[in-house]
């Protein structure tokens, strides 16, 4: 992984070379299609299109731990006993290397200029400010201290070999680098330089500076278990600010949305066996109405003409009970017909989680009995129809991750009865949300919990948050038109769409669940849940939320932590960050890259003789004083 700078260097440092030994020569020898000074507008639209936090492999690989570990999706196939030793790094750091890339090439570039023409382009610098923090937070967040301020800039007289910064030194700089930027965008004019080159916020600056204001939240919430007092002072100062916060909802208003082009599809990769949903996680979006549900997590196979068609093989004993119970059908002379969806009916009735059970596929409670058979199906006898020529097909009667929230230009085939037809979704550009106005509010009703000086109630900050989460999803899963949202399968007449009103939105939001009229503890236990929810499409967010606010809770009323291993209790360890690798010797960053593990007390993958309990004793800076997995936030 620490190779990516350093590449990138040496190849830009080696440009510079060359270029210099043959500028005598250079008027003569120039490719007059070669563009010699490029063009910071568009210098800037490729400093958006290599914004990527998280590619394929952090998908395949560390986020499907990190909810595993967050008890928000379990394993395909179920977890395993060795759920807690999935510690790869693979696919999850150093996600703002190009950008930073491209952000040190527009600001020299912008010296060069003439104080007049620097004058209309300074902005342009400004906006990239937020973009690096927020990809070094999600860098520093599973690895602590990272390469950062002097991180590329061997082009311009820097270093090759850049020192790892602290991650309170990172905290200190981030929020400089934010102040200085939103200063400058606070006090300037639109110059209006971009224009379409910035394909996220169309060149509104306000709406920069916006971002660059919210993201101090985002700081502050992994403070508050380090430095609590100064995490609020943070809040307060950013709720003062005249740029405000991230407010207006949605595609084309304040929340950072990325569409890259039509062809963009986010990575490359399929996701096959992408993580299940949660049991617990999916029947409490169930019980609260919460329509996020239905872009978070695709449907079963197990739509009406599925079910008729277990009724005319004779199989349905093999119909789950969970989904059987749900099922309206008639009988007459022996043959059962599918008439419709008891309540809560479609889409509802079409969402269902596995346990988090370590090893449930395998748990027998007496001898060929499985505890879970309606779940996984140990003996692989339930789940399948046949073909006429006999061939099986299977369907799945849990939802899975979403794997059309996640990425483009993927098609998805509809289950269907044996022997029909398939249809095929077309395929779509991807549009995909890092930071929204639901992420805003709901990070300040937690502060005004905690105790800050705020214009709103908690309330005020909690319903709005959830209101603009659902708000979000829902307009990204209509630019990414998500199997099922538009209009149901075709070839299904009970089949309905995933979209939703905002009416809907508004009916959940009275509920229960949305209601802060508890203690302190579960006030806060609840907007924990809902941010645990909103950043389920940002895997690492989540993981931190559940790591510095020990939500969720064992023993809770709302939305409980279970065991892992029923026998094993707490005992089961589960690992707080993931391991480092140590470098190989012939590596020119080995002794710094030694020295910031060692500075840190980390031990090296290769030396861990029990990797859960390393990884979660020694931890990152601001995780020092957070409270244990399940045990709750600390209010003091």
């Amino acid at each position: 992984m620490k190779y990516r700078y350093l590449t990138a260097t040496l190849l830009l440092s080696g440009l510079t070379i060359f270029s210099s030994c043959k500028e005598d020569f250079a008027e003569i020898n120039s490719n007059p299609s070669a563009v010699s000074t490029p063009n910071v507008r568009y210098l800037f639209a490729q400093c958006i299109k290599q914004f990527q936090p998280a590619d394929y492999e952090a998908w395949f690989y560390g986020y499907k731990s990190m909810g595993a570990w967050s008890q928000m999706s379990v394993r395909s196939g179920g977890n395993t006993s060795k759920t807690n030793l999935d510690v790869s790094t693979t696919g999850c750091g150093y996600g703002v290397g190009k950008v930073l890339l491209y952000t040190n090439e527009i600001k020299y570039r912008i010296q060069q200029m003439s104080e007049e023409e620097r004058a209309k382009y300074e902005y342009i610098q400004h906006l990239c400010t937020p973009m690096c923090v927020f990809l070094s937070m999600e860098d520093s967040d599973m690895y602590g201290s990272r390469q950062y301020s002097e991180a590329q800039m061997i082009r311009y007289g820097g270093t090759m070999t850049p020192k790892y910064d602290t991650q309170e030194e990172l905290f200190d700089l981030w929020l400089k680098q934010l102040d200085e930027s939103i200063e400058y965008l606070n006090s300037h004019p639109n110059v209006g330089i971009l224009g379409s080159q910035d394909f996220i916020y169309n060149d509104d600056i306000k709406k920069w500076a916006k971002f660059a204001n919210s993201l101090k939240l985002k700081i502050a919430s992994r403070l508050i278990n380090i430095d609590k007092n100064r995490a609020i002072q943070i809040v307060e100062e950013a709720a003062k600010n005249p740029a405000g916060f991230t407010s207006e909802a949605g595609v084309g208003g304040d929340d950072f949305i990325i569409n890259k082009g039509r062809t963009d599809n986010n990575f490359n990769n399929t996701l096959p066996g992408m993580n299940i949903g949660n049991e617990v996680v999916i029947e409490f979006m169930k019980k609260n109405k919460d329509p996020r549900l239905f872009t978070l997590f695709m449907k079963n196979s197990y739509n009406a003409n599925v079910i008729q068609a277990f009724f005319d093989q004779d199989r349905a004993q093999y119909i789950p009970s969970y989904i059987m119970q749900y099922v309206n059908y008639e009988e007459k002379d022996g043959k059962k017909t599918f008439t419709g969806w008891k309540a809560p009916g479609e889409p509802w009735v079409r969402y269902y989680g596995a346990p988090v059970e370590n090893d449930a596929a395998s748990i027998q409670t007496s001898p060929g009995v499985y505890k879970y058979a309606e779940y996984f199906d140990p003996k692989s006898e339930a789940f399948k129809l046949f073909s006429a020529n006999g061939q099986e097909i299977f369907y799945s009667p849990l939802c899975s991750r979403n794997t059309f929230a996640i990425k483009g230009n993927f098609q998805y085939e509809f289950p269907d009865a044996p022997d029909v037809p398939p249809i095929k979704t077309d395929q779509q550009a991807w549009y995909g949300f890092y930071f929204t106005a639901g992420e805003t509010n709901l990070l300040l009703a937690e502060f005004k919990l905690l105790g800050a000086n705020l214009p709103k109630s908690a309330q005020e900050y909690m319903t709005e948050g959830a209101r603009a989460s659902m708000k979000v999803y829902n307009a990204v899963a209509g630019k990414n038109k998500l199997p099922y949202y538009e209009a149901g399968y075709i070839n299904d007449k009970f089949d309905k769409p995933i979209s939703y009103s905002d009416a809907q939105i508004e009916e959940s939001l009275l509920l229960d669940a949305y209601q802060l009229n508890g203690s302190q503890i579960e006030n806060l236990e609840k907007v924990y849940i809902q941010q645990r929810i909103h950043y389920m499409m940002l895997p690492m967010d989540m993981f931190v939320t559940c790591r510095r606010s020990g939500v969720p809770m064992k023993g809770s009323n709302i939305l409980p932590r279970l065991e892992f291993d029923p026998v094993l209790g707490d005992q089961y360890i589960i690992p707080r960050r993931f391991a480092v690798s140590e470098p190989l010797v012939t590596d020119p960053l080995y002794d710094i890259t030694i020295a910031a593990y060692e500075a840190q007390g980390f031990t090296y993958q290769g030396e861990m003789k029990d990797a859960p309990s390393v990884l979660t004793k020694e931890r990152v800076w601001y995780d020092k004083n957070a409270p244990e997995f399940g045990a709750g936030p600390k209010i003091n």
